[in-house]
C-alpha cells in the first residue's frame, strides 16, 4: 500500500505541475498579445485616443444650423456688385439651391451687436443672397472668434476658390480695406492675403477710374484686368478728352446702342483723327502733266512724274524750300 501510495501522489504533483506550467504559458501569451496588440474584438487604446481626439474636434467646431436669411447683414466689406446678382449665371445657381432644398456648403456668420440683425456675413454672400430671395434658411456656420481682418482674409480667399470675383469688385473691396486702415498699405495686404502686388494694384486702379468711365462699359464686372493699364494712362494723356469719350458712349447707348466691353474699351482709348483734305492740284506745263500736290491734315505732298524734275531743278527746289519758303513761313 505504500508503494501505491507514493505513485498515487507522485502523479499528482506531476498534474499539478502541468496545470502550474498552462496558467504560466497563458499568463504570458496575454501579456505579449497585450504588448504587441488586443485579440480581435477588444478595444484598442489607440482607437479609444481616437474617439476622445474626434469627440474633441467636434466640441470645438462652431455650430452649423439653419438661419433666417433676414436675420444676416452683409459685411462692411460685401464685394460683390449687384450686377452679380441679375445675371443668368445667378439665376441658375438659385434653382440649384432650391432643387437641393438648401445651400449645401455652409456660409460662415458671426454674432453681432445690432438692433435689426443678429449676424454678419464672413463668406457666402451670394449663397446667402440666393436664400433670401427664396424665401429659406441659410445654412450657417457660425464663428464668434474673428476680428476685422480675420473676416477680410477669409472672405477673399473663400471667394476666390469659390467663384471668382471680378477685377473691379476685387478692386473696391481692397480698396475700401486700405481706405479703413485695415492694412497698412498695398504690400501689407497682399502679403496677407497671399497675392501678387500687382493683382491688387491693378484691381483697385480700376475701381479709381471715374464713375462716367466706369458706367461707359455695358456692366463695370465687363472691365478686365489687361484694361487697367490702358484706361489709367489714356486718363492721364488726356483725361478730359476721355471723359468727353465717356459721356458719347453713355448716350449712344441710351439711345439704343448696342456696344459691347470690347468697343467701349477701342472707343475710350483710340483717337480716330479726321481726315481734312482738299481735292489734289495737277500741275501742267505744255499742257503735260508733270507734278500732283495733295494737302492733307496740314501735310503737303509733291509728287513729280517720272523725269519731269531734272538734277538741277531739283536743287532749286531745295534752295527754295530751305531759303525762301521756310523763311516765309518762319
Amino acid at each position: 500500500m505504500s508503494k501505491l501510495s507514493d505513485k498515487f501522489n507522485a502523479g499528482k504533483l506531476s498534474i499539478a505541475d502541468k496545470d502550474t506550467e498552462e496558467k504560466n504559458a497563458s499568463s504570458s501569451t496575454t501579456s505579449l498579445l497585450r504588448a504587441s496588440g488586443p485579440l480581435h474584438g477588444s478595444v484598442t487604446t489607440m482607437k479609444i485616443d481616437f474617439l476622445k481626439n474626434e469627440v474633441e474636434k467636434l466640441r470645438a467646431a462652431t455650430p452649423a444650423m439653419k438661419v433666417n436669411p433676414n436675420e444676416i447683414r452683409f459685411s462692411k466689406w460685401a464685394n460683390r456688385h449687384d450686377d452679380s446678382f441679375k445675371s443668368e449665371e445667378f439665376e441658375n445657381f438659385k434653382k440649384e439651391i432650391l432643387s437641393a432644398g438648401g445651400n449645401i456648403q455652409a456660409i460662415k456668420i458671426r454674432p453681432i451687436q445690432d438692433d435689426i440683425y443678429k449676424y454678419e456675413i464672413v463668406f457666402g454672400h451670394r449663397r446667402h443672397r440666393a436664400c433670401l430671395e427664396l424665401g429659406i434658411d441659410v445654412f450657417a456656420i457660425i464663428d464668434s472668434s474673428l476680428d476685422e481682418k480675420c473676416l477680410f482674409i477669409e472672405m477673399d480667399r473663400e471667394n476666390r476658390q469659390r467663384a471668382n470675383l471680378r477685377p473691379y469688385e476685387q478692386g473696391v473691396m481692397y480698396k475700401k480695406a486700405i481706405d479703413d486702415g485695415l492694412f497698412s498699405s498695398l504690400r501689407k495686404l497682399s502679403e496677407s492675403l497671399c497675392i501678387p502686388l500687382s493683382n491688387v494694384a491693378y484691381a483697385i486702379s480700376i475701381a479709381n477710374l471715374p464713375k462716367c468711365v466706369l458706367d461707359a462699359f455695358p456692366s463695370r464686372l465687363d472691365i478686365q484686368y489687361r484694361w487697367s493699364g490702358l484706361l489709367t494712362d489714356a486718363f492721364k494723356k488726356q483725361d478730359d478728352l476721355l471723359l468727353s469719350k465717356a459721356e458719347s458712349i453713355i448716350n449712344e447707348r441710351k439711345n439704343g446702342a448696342v456696344i459691347s466691353a470690347s468697343e467701349t474699351l477701342d472707343k475710350l482709348i483710340h483717337t480716330k483723327e479726321t481726315v481734312i483734305s482738299m481735292d489734289p492740284v495737277t500741275l501742267k506745263k505744255d499742257g503735260k502733266k508733270f507734278a500732283v500736290v495733295k494737302k492733307t491734315n496740314g501735310s503737303v505732298s509733291v509728287f513729280f512724274e517720272k523725269n519731269k524734275l531734272s538734277d538741277l531743278n531739283f536743287e532749286r527746289l531745295l534752295t527754295f524750300i530751305n531759303t525762301d519758303l521756310v523763311q516765309v513761313d518762319g
